[in-house]
């Protein structure tokens, strides 16, 4: 799957792909920015691609590329297509080249099919992409902790929690904190399905899902990561 793409030179452009068996890697395809090249076609921001790579003394080549699933109807909508490439920005920040991770990979392709698969929801932010940055940083061991009070280490009750992302999860209402954000007990059970892999989150619990992406992104991303404010650029 390519998450970002740079041209380089007259003509060619450097790929940074999220692969199912390597991980994140980074190939040069020679000539893919001239008219005739057979590659740019296929090589789609938002699909799913089988390559051929050539071995290379500096940088791997792109030698072949075929496309599997191409997702067009993310690019009928303005908000799909900035909820999508914002996730893959974010997939691009947080994950280091050559180490593999099956789990990212198919969440990235399931995160492109229920962009694709999902009602248009005119302006405003999607969901799903809060829903799916939640489960990556699960994947990639920033997941909070959302069963026990972190400071007591007591069960939750129904009422009263709060969350604190830099301090690594849920408060209960005796040990929360002033600066900790309230939760209420459908936006945690909201926040276990995505830890367990649902990537679909009701409207009622989608405000506090944005506010903890926002803050575990801040928290783990010391601002590096352009996607928040791509996507509040595209849709508001």
């Amino acid at each position: 799957i390519v998450l970002a793409r740079k041209a380089v030179r007259d003509a060619d452009r450097r790929y940074v792909i999220f692969t199912a068996e390597h991980g994140k890697v980074v190939l040069l395809a020679k000539g893919s920015r001239r008219g005739k090249s057979k590659l740019s076609p296929h090589m789609s921001i938002f699909g799913v691609v089988d390559l051929m790579v050539a071995e290379g003394r500096l940088a791997d080549r792109l030698a072949g590329a075929d496309l599997i699933d191409a997702f067009s109807g993310i690019r009928e909508s303005l908000e799909k297509t900035a909820a999508a490439q914002s996730f893959l920005l974010v997939v691009d920040a947080l994950t280091r080249r050559g180490v593999p991770d099956r789990r990212v990979f198919d969440l990235l392709v399931g995160f492109l099919r229920a962009i694709e698969a999902s009602p248009s929801r005119g302006r405003g932010r999607d969901p799903l992409f809060d829903a799916a940055v939640l489960r990556l940083l699960d994947i990639l061991g920033f997941g909070i902790e959302l069963d026990r009070c972190i400071v007591c280490r007591g069960q939750l009750a129904p009422q009263g929690n709060a969350l604190d992302p830099g301090r690594g999860g849920a408060e209960c209402a005796d040990c929360r904190s002033p600066s900790s954000l309230p939760v209420a007990s459908s936006a945690l059970a909201a926040l276990r399905g995505i830890r367990n892999g649902q990537l679909i989150t009701s409207a009622a619990t989608s405000r506090e899902t944005a506010d903890v992406a926002d803050l575990l992104l801040a928290t783990h991303l010391e601002g590096r990561v352009r996607a928040l404010g791509f996507l509040r650029k595209m849709c508001g």
